[in-house]
């Protein structure tokens, strides 16, 4: 047996070429998934194993496993009963749920061998280990020794390396705990010289590409929310991620595949990068068996900036478009279900959701969307916006200023170094108070403080180009908006809270009415006041300040999205509606202020609060945060967790029962929310009724997601949406005047 193993095993490093690259290809190995229980809990302890679908004798079995790397998975008879075989049984028992494996299959591992005929294999149905002839064919079951990624070790060890081909690429990726990582990997060309500011071109270089380490990020000023930097960065940026617990040999109609989500990050378009710890796959590959792709598109003046009939704009929601044609062309060969692609994003990676919901020419690229707290109250820009306010200071700034032809113009700010693009210089500061100023007064017809919120925004299409159509409200008002998929809108309970010390409000001791006269003007901060919706004392500072930024909440995210879906054909616009709200969040810093995390007077979920709840990357991210608050934390972040993931491979917030109740105890508190049992030693307090996410109707209630999870009352009806329907909201009153 020995010798046919030697000689099986060079056979195979011969057959894939593996003299030259040492990487084993998939396409020879056949379909591979990792296997890791997954509670996200911060030890990072769960159970992880490599399984290998195709039947095979043991020896076969064997080099199976030495060419990724591992063992055939040991089985101790005499720990029966350890967390290790406990957890690999919850694994096993998924893979028959979702019919991958039969309950009476039996898979080849390690024990001790009675003798060379004879060898051991694990049954599925009787939970234990079966002598069968060693000339069987039977799948595999390998060890999987790399531990799961974290900000103290993302690297990518040699002996986890793995090939895929793709049409005529190969991707080189690696395996850590979770899934199979491809990362880095180019969706276009290079946006330098001739083709910055110009939409994204195909990618054409070389073939055979080396997946594992981030790609830079785009050109953008450091965050003042938070101090882990964000690695390299250029205008060579166009790359993206891919986060797989299941790899096909060679897909075809037959091959089984996973639902795809794909996100984009936020920061005000920006800021934000697909290479930030924060949106690592691996929780939601191994978690919610999902494949996940992260991405990264062009940000600020490079990512939007028009300046006039030579350019579109509008750059950075091209190279989403162009990242989900990617998509659509490899994904299979890395597990992804093409048909079935959800995009999510966050913050301005949420109104990008929104802006690819309003584009033709994203039509067939995905078959979901999940809105996470984006600001509804500001529209998109038309192209005066630019050509009249932005661009003339921008020239200004990098040099590029003086009465010249608009093709000059577009040379010049072509030729400039990209670093004089970055935000943060006296020159671009000024630049920006000066057009944020004019946009205040010639389009929002608000405060510089709400138009300088966002100074570059996506730009409504006048050419035809089918990147967005026309204003959201728009088009959900005349039924015309383009993709109509199923659609989940969520935010957080106190969006603004994040941005108190942001705007020097948290300093300062004024009066109810002279901070919302400083935020919104004159007109709507009387109209507010005189609403009764807030009745504080003006010596309160607390109770000031938590009035003025629920106002301000209420004014961008919420009020605005309720009046939206109210007051529009959202019926025929979204095949299925989900709202909610998360409470209880996790703050993704140590730098947002400290209202934003547990204290004596009020823990506000502030914006971004959710986003390492959902992504459980509490327990790969350590820089820069606070660890799970307490035990509590970790059950929250398994809910808000699985109700993302439900809603990306069913289009239903609500995880199916059969679904949690098979995958065991890593599951059992969120099955004890959508069940309503709870036992009488759980965290969660006394039992309630079973929890249940409704679809969106103007009259419901919403589903307030923290922990425990609870209703609150449609914000429409509430006294402050009120006030700022009556006074009309910003994409409403937004008019370009001279």
């Amino acid at each position: 047996m020995k010798a046919e193993f030697l000689i099986f095993v060079l056979c195979l490093l011969l057959s894939q070429g593996l003299a030259e690259d040492r990487h084993p290809l998939v396409a020879s190995l056949g379909a591979l998934r990792v296997l890791h229980y997954n509670n996200l809990g911060p030890q990072n302890n769960g159970t992880s194993a490599v399984l290998a679908y195709d039947h095979s004798n043991y020896a076969d079995a064997t080099a199976k496993c030495t060419a990724i790397g591992e063992k055939l998975f040991p089985w101790s008879l005499s720990q029966n009963n350890s967390q290790t075989h406990i957890e690999l049984d919850y694994e096993l028992d998924y893979l028959v749920f979702t019919k991958e494996l039969g309950a009476d299959d039996y898979l080849w591992l390690s024990t001790e061998q009675k003798n060379r005929k004879s060898c051991s294999a694990f049954s599925i149905f009787h939970r234990k280990t079966i002598q069968k002839s060693c000339t069987d064919k039977l799948p595999v079951l390998c060890t999987s020794t790399p531990p799961a990624t974290t900000d103290l070790d993302e690297a990518a060890r040699e002996t986890t390396k793995l090939t895929v081909t793709s049409n005529d690429y190969t991707f080189t990726g690696y395996r850590d705990a979770r899934s199979f990582r491809f990362l880095g990997i180019p969706f276009a060309s290079p946006p330098i010289d001739d083709l910055r500011f110009a939409p994204p071109q195909p990618y054409t270089g070389q073939k055979n590409l080396n997946a594992t380490r981030m790609g830079d990020s785009c050109i953008q000023s450091r965050s003042s929310l938070s101090t882990v930097p964000i690695g390299g960065m250029s205008e060579n940026c166009l790359y993206l991620n891919v986060f797989t617990p299941f790899l096909p040999p060679n897909f075809n109609k037959a091959t089984a595949l996973l639902p795809v989500a794909v996100y984009f990050y936020g920061g005000a378009f920006t800021k934000g990068t697909a290479a930030m710890i924060d949106y690592d796959g691996g929780n939601f590959a191994s978690r919610s068996d999902v494949v996940v792709i992260t991405l990264n598109y062009r940000l600020g003046a490079l990512g939007f900036l028009s300046t006039g009939n030579l350019t579109t704009g509008s750059y950075g929601i091209q190279d989403q478009i162009m990242a989900l044609e990617w998509i659509q062309k490899h994904i299979s060969a890395l597990g992804g279900d093409p048909s079935h692609v959800t995009i999510f994003g966050q913050s301005s990676g949420g109104q990008s959701v929104v802006a690819l919901l309003s584009s033709t020419a994203a039509k067939g690229l995905f078959s979901g969307a999940l809105v996470q707290s984006a600001n509804f109250d500001l529209p998109w820009f038309p192209r005066g916006i630019y050509s009249r306010y932005i661009t003339p200071e921008v020239a200004k700034a990098v040099g590029c200023d003086g009465d010249i032809s608009e093709a000059n113009l577009v040379d010049c700010l072509r030729s400039v170094p990209a670093s004089m693009y970055l935000d943060n210089s006296t020159a671009f500061r000024n630049a920006t108070k000066a057009f944020s100023s004019s946009i205040a007064s010639h389009f929002y017809n608000t405060t510089e403080l709400i138009s300088a919120a966002e100074p570059f925004m996506p730009m409504v299409d006048d050419t035809g180009s089918g990147v967005v159509d026309d204003q959201f409200n728009n088009l959900l008002t005349n039924n015309n908006l383009p993709i109509n998929v199923p659609t989940m809108f969520t935010t957080v309970r106190d969006e603004a809270s994040l941005y108190t010390d942001i705007l020097g409000l948290g300093s300062t001791q004024a009066p109810l009415g002279t901070l919302l006269k400083a935020i919104f003007g004159d007109a709507l901060a009387t109209k507010i006041i005189s609403s009764g919706a807030y009745n504080v004392d003006d010596s309160d500072h607390d109770a000031v300040l938590k009035a003025a930024s629920d106002a301000l909440t209420h004014s961008q995210w919420m009020c605005p999205l309720g009046y939206l879906l109210d007051n529009s054909n959202s019926n025929s616009a979204f095949p299925s509606l989900y709202e909610l709200q998360i409470a209880d969040g996790h703050a993704q810093t140590l730098q947002m202020p400290a209202i934003c995390s547990p204290n004596s007077r009020y823990n506000a979920s502030c914006h971004t609060s959710d986003i390492l709840l959902a992504w459980g990357t509490l327990n790969t991210k350590t820089e820069d945060v606070q660890p799970y608050y307490d035990d509590r934390d970790i059950l929250h972040s398994q809910l808000v967790h699985d109700v993302f993931g439900a809603f990306f491979r069913e289009r239903n917030p609500n995880p199916d029962l059969e679904f949690l109740k098979v995958r065991g105890p890593a599951y059992a508190s969120t099955l004890s929310i959508f069940e309503g049992e709870f036992s009488s030693n759980s965290l969660l307090g006394r039992a309630e009724k079973a929890l249940v996410i409704e679809q969106y109707t103007p009259e419901r209630n919403m589903t307030l997601l923290g922990m425990l999870p609870s209703s609150t009352n449609n914000f429409e009806d509430e006294n402050i949406c009120v006030a700022l329907r009556d006074y009309g909201f910003t994409f409403q009153r937004a008019q370009l005047s001279d």
